[in-house]
């Protein structure tokens, strides 16, 4: 079971590294598609809707990777029969493993409380904006690790190898270029290794999303 999944984690699960089981999903729902390898996997026909939300590609009978979103608001009746009828073959078929959500907005303080010193409660880091849950790797990233970096924004330190705390921000202006690369390296291993659950989002960025929600609210009243 994978549980609740974002597009970009849904995305590490298409075929191409054998050790990971074969997920697409369907209005949201993930299915574990990987006995159907043969039509899924690299190289088959369908490899296209491997590790994507393929939803509207199914409903218009299209191979075509734009056409891999949940997107269904401006289809016909009949191809929405036709999604329909994809669903009910799926589900007969293959296992419901999870469900798609979307990536959480965190400001830098949020995600403060995911440093791993509460019991049972998930452990996050950012790396360059992109948070990744990290509770797998508590031994390394947690209060007692050798990276005791969880709860926090931490692309220089990773760009300097450094295991101080202090150095867990973002500023790489003063980075060389041999830096970046050891920075690029950690970013690698993360989106192979960890699920991607949200991005962080400054004060300002929160500030102007509660605006244009108030904003919509008030439209729609």
């Amino acid at each position: 079971m994978c549980g609740d999944i974002t597009l970009e984690s849904l995305s590490k699960f298409d075929g191409r590294d054998f050790l990971k089981p074969l997920y697409f999903a369907v209005r949201g729902k993930v299915y574990d598609v990987t006995k159907g390898k043969d039509f899924y996997g690299p190289g088959a026909g369908y490899h296209i809707f491997a590790g994507k939300e393929v939803s509207r590609a199914l409903a218009k009978m299209s191979l075509i990777e734009e056409d891999c979103n949940g997107s269904l608001d401006d289809l016909t009746k009949h191809q929405l029969d036709v999604l329909q009828d994809w669903e009910t073959k799926f589900q007969e078929k293959y296992e419901v493993v999870g469900q798609v959500v979307p990536l959480k907005q965190m400001t830098l303080q949020e995600l403060s409380e995911y440093d791993g010193s509460i019991a049972g409660k998930p452990m996050y880091l950012a790396i360059r904006g992109t948070i990744f849950d990290v509770t797998t790797g508590k031994s390394f990233y947690g209060p007692d690790g050798v990276y005791p970096f969880a709860g926090r924004e931490c692309a220089r330190a990773f760009a300097m190898v450094s295991t101080e705390v202090e150095d867990c921000n973002d500023n790489l202006e003063d980075m060389s270029p041999a830096e970046m690369d050891s920075l690029r390296d950690w970013e690698s291993r993360f989106y192979s290794k960890y699920p991607i659950i949200g991005n962080v989002q400054s004060e300002g960025q929160r500030a102007d999303a509660e605006r244009q929600k108030s904003s919509r609210a008030s439209q729609a009243a």
